[in-house]
């Protein structure tokens, strides 16, 4: 059965699967950006402390690919909360910072162990248990996604089972996020099995918290690892679920992500019209979003397949 080529899923999937640590997005409030007009206060129930609503700015950028303007508010959310002495804050937005480095396609220096606070000396940490390993998982995880994306692929996995140590047992995301993050890279080595078993695990934990867009994310692993061993209909039926779900949640990288990868599989299926629907799908979220690889790569694929 036809797989996609193995050099494809890397080259084109910026940042590839790797899901970087940082909020989620949220879902939007039923009525946003509407008016009370008793009051005339909108009620969209925005968050009301300074940071937070700095916060849910840069995620939202982020999550509609703004990258320019979510690192803007990250650097003006990280000063605040300094300025404030607010630790937790300034680790959050820290946290983004990250997140939209390793995700913008432009960004010329991605987190490494080397510019992450508090990493150094990690692989020197003889158990799970030393003080030599970094106090943030979180920061940890992007420094491993980091190192994947330079390609030190050994480095990673030995950062990835690091942050794995340091995150906080109260973080059901961020542990999450250790396995998804772990199957993309078994995929990377060629381990496609184990990829698969991981990503499986991360579905069902997602499923288990009950968390709607890890849920999503999990089903895009499980898809990837289902289009590595060419079964194309399980892909696609993971896919479909997940692109509905990112939609919901207005993560327009996923979304462009999944409906490239239908319109692959569609095209490998030797449906060219449900293809072109896919690939129309998708510009039309990277349009807005100013997303110009995608835009030139997709509109290649519309028009001459």
């Amino acid at each position: 059965m036809s797989t996609l080529p193995t050099d494809t899923l890397p080259e084109l999937l910026a940042p590839r699967g790797y899901v970087p640590a940082a909020e989620p997005p949220h879902l939007p409030p039923p009525h946003a950006g509407t008016v009370d007009a008793g009051s005339g206060a909108a009620a969209d129930d925005e968050p009301g402390d300074p940071l937070e609503r700095l916060l849910a700015d840069a995620v939202v950028a982020r999550a509609r690919m703004a990258y320019d303007e979510a690192a803007r508010l990250c650097a003006l959310g990280a000063a605040a909360a300094r300025a404030a002495a607010a630790d937790d804050w300034a680790a959050r937005f820290a946290d983004e910072a990250d997140a939209v480095g390793l995700l913008a396609p432009s960004a010329d220096d991605p987190p490494s162990l080397e510019t992450v606070p508090g990493t150094q000396g990690w692989d020197d940490a003889p158990d799970a248990s030393s003080e030599a390993l970094p106090a943030r998982g979180r920061r940890q995880l992007n420094a491993a996604i980091g190192l994947a994306l330079g390609g030190e692929l050994d480095a990673a996995a030995a950062a990835l089972a690091a942050a794995e140590a340091a995150m906080d047992p109260d973080d059901a995301f961020g542990r999450l996020l250790v396995v998804l993050n772990r199957a993309q890279l078994l995929l990377e080595r060629g381990e496609v099995r184990a990829a698969a078993t991981e990503a499986a695990d991360g579905l069902r934990m997602a499923r288990r918290e009950k968390h709607d867009y890890g849920t999503a994310l999990a089903g895009l692993g499980v898809a990837l690892a289902h289009l590595a061993r060419g079964r194309r209909n399980e892909a696609r039926a993971r896919l479909g679920e997940a692109v509905r779900t990112f939609a919901r949640y207005g993560d327009a990288l996923r979304q462009v992500q999944c409906h490239y990868l239908l319109g692959e599989v569609a095209y490998l299926g030797e449906d060219p019209i449900r293809a072109g629907a896919h690939y129309r799908d998708a510009l039309a979220v990277a349009r807005p979003a100013g997303a110009q690889a995608w835009i030139e790569l997709l509109t290649l694929r519309f028009e001459h397949r």
